[in-house]
């Protein structure tokens, strides 16, 4: 939540940057000086954290150079030794950088102890060192979290979009089909089953892409499933906008219509009588493609 509240005080304060050039082509350049940089992508734009958006993404690091993604103004910077705000516990250490066009970059969870410079209004190259990778404010361990925002930050963009190649040749896992009873409670539902069911349920399915790194649990980038040959939902993580006071994806859909309890929501579904086919299909960023079908049989009881 606090992460949401400074998020905007940000946004609001620098609305009206002057940093425009409005025929500017913006390279961007992966923000970590670090070898290996297959293995080392956490977490993707647009997963779930419990009740929000993962809004940008994850390099593990410890104490490597932080680089500006592009030549921009230094818009911000949020030090725990800036008295008398305090640590931040959110983003912890951050810098923000403005790219001209109403495109934006910020930088989370850095280092302690701010480079010289940062306070100075002034351009920094793209590739410049801006900070080191920490594990500041609320991190469960030392990475950077940076996010790319667009359109004076009204829409959040993957960063995958306009980033060099990750490699990644895996496709994504598709794993458990869950009916789930309450909030606590559920079932588990496997290709051939017999099941009894006397109302709508909310069902969703476990996917993970672990990369080129086994045991990673990455999100995927786009999803598709249909119901007995009709489509239930198609719905993709390529950038989210703020509309009637939610965070949606480009579908339009909100975080609560795409997951429940951290797994992708299939829908609220009330199943027919007897053969019931789900097919569910996944994609990475790397668009690796991942199919799986749930042939079940349902006994409908009163």
């Amino acid at each position: 939540m606090r992460r949401s509240i400074s998020l905007g005080i940000i946004l609001a304060a620098f609305h009206l940057s002057t940093f425009a050039q409005n025929d500017k082509v913006i390279n961007f350049l992966f923000p970590v000086k670090t070898d290996g940089i297959e293995n080392k992508v956490t977490s993707v734009f647009g997963e779930s954290r419990g009740d929000h958006f993962h809004n940008g993404m994850d390099i593990a690091s410890t104490g490597e150079p932080v680089l500006a993604m592009a030549e921009g103004k230094i818009l911000y910077s949020r030090f725990g030794e800036d008295d008398p705000f305090g640590e931040e516990f959110g983003t912890g250490n951050s810098v923000w950088l403005d790219h001209g066009n109403g495109t934006y970059s910020s930088y989370y969870h850095l280092k302690d102890g701010r480079l010289p410079g940062l306070l100075e209004e002034r351009l920094v190259a793209g590739g410049e060192k801006i900070a080191y990778t920490g594990n500041t404010g609320h991190s469960s361990g030392a990475h950077l979290h940076f996010v790319l925002l667009k359109d004076f930050g009204k829409t959040i963009q993957d960063p995958m979009k306009v980033l060099p190649i990750v490699e990644d040749e895996n496709p994504p896992v598709i794993g458990n089909l869950l009916i789930h009873q309450d909030e606590y409670k559920y079932s588990q539902v496997n290709d051939g089953d017999n099941i009894n069911i006397s109302r709508a349920f909310p069902v969703t399915v476990g996917i993970q892409d672990a990369g080129k790194k086994s045991g990673q649990r990455r999100g995927v980038s786009q999803i598709q499933v249909s119901l007995n040959g009709q489509l239930l939902k198609k719905a993709s993580f390529s950038n989210l906008h703020y509309e009637k006071g939610e965070w949606k994806n480009s579908e339009g859909f909100p975080f609560s219509d795409l997951y429940f309890k951290d797994q992708y929501l299939v829908g609220n579904l009330d199943f027919r009588n007897g053969e019931n086919v789900i097919k569910v299909l996944a994609w990475d960023f790397r668009q690796n493609l991942s199919e799986k079908t749930f042939t079940f049989y349902v006994n409908r009881i009163r």
